[in-house]
């Protein structure tokens, strides 16, 4: 993609309607449709977080499961509606599974790029204030001094149609990948492929994703460094 979003192609993509891959693909390159897309989403959560929401009464639950045996048509509403629902749990469990799967694409992708990051620095001074302005959430970049772990440097992804940061780790002649997202946009239950190593921590609102080709257990020194667990 050449050429600048529209703002209808903005509206659909924040809305999840858009040709995802390409969008995603042309977003990291152009800080102006990446800023306007940034916007809508940041509004549109705003007005999500706003509206009041409204949970049937306890009372008034009770009185359909009691009345629905007496009522046969009621009854099987709410037998397909059960169905319904186990149905639906199953195609979201799978669409988390494949979700994740993209991050292990994305980091695959990523390390195969002549530029994987778009701010090569080791100092995280100047890798931390470079995300200002381009996510919707401060990044936190700790000192890894102490740790095996060294950083790279950055860049922001898209995934889920939500932006991110993309932080490039190295640990010896190994490289590591870390993703952060707000919470809420990584799913609560994954499953994790069973090729490559992929560690999820939470901590102050934030999500981080490690997709790695080391062992789980030598993660330990960077899941300490970024907080998991507060």
């Amino acid at each position: 993609m050449s050429v600048h979003l529209t703002a209808e192609d903005v509206e659909r993509f924040a809305d999840g309607e858009a040709e995802e891959r390409t969008i995603e693909q042309h977003l990291p390159e152009c800080s102006r449709c990446a800023t306007a897309v940034l916007a809508v989403m940041q509004m549109k959560r705003a007005i999500r977080e706003d509206v009041p929401r409204y949970t049937a009464p306890a009372a008034l639950r009770a009185r359909l499961m009691q009345t629905a045996p007496r009522m046969p048509g009621l009854w099987w509403l709410a037998t397909a509606a059960v169905i319904a629902l186990a149905v639906a749990s199953m195609v979201l469990v799978r669409s988390r599974n494949a979700s994740m799967r993209e991050l292990v694409d994305l980091h695959t992708t990523l390390l195969a790029s002549a530029n994987p990051v778009d701010v090569i620095s080791t100092d995280r001074h100047t890798v931390k204030p470079w995300f200002e302005g381009r996510v919707p959430f401060a990044v936190p970049i700790p000192d890894l001094s102490a740790t095996p772990f060294r950083l790279i440097g950055g860049r922001v992804v898209f995934w889920r149609r939500q932006p991110g940061a993309y932080l490039l780790l190295g640990k010896a002649a190994h490289r590591v990948s870390l993703f952060i997202f707000p919470d809420d946009v990584v799913p609560r239950s994954i499953a994790a492929p069973r090729e490559i190593t992929m560690e999820v921590w939470r901590s102050n609102g934030l999500a981080y994703v490690v997709v790695a080709d080391i062992p789980a257990a030598d993660l330990a020194p960077l899941r300490r460094a970024f907080g998991a667990g507060i």
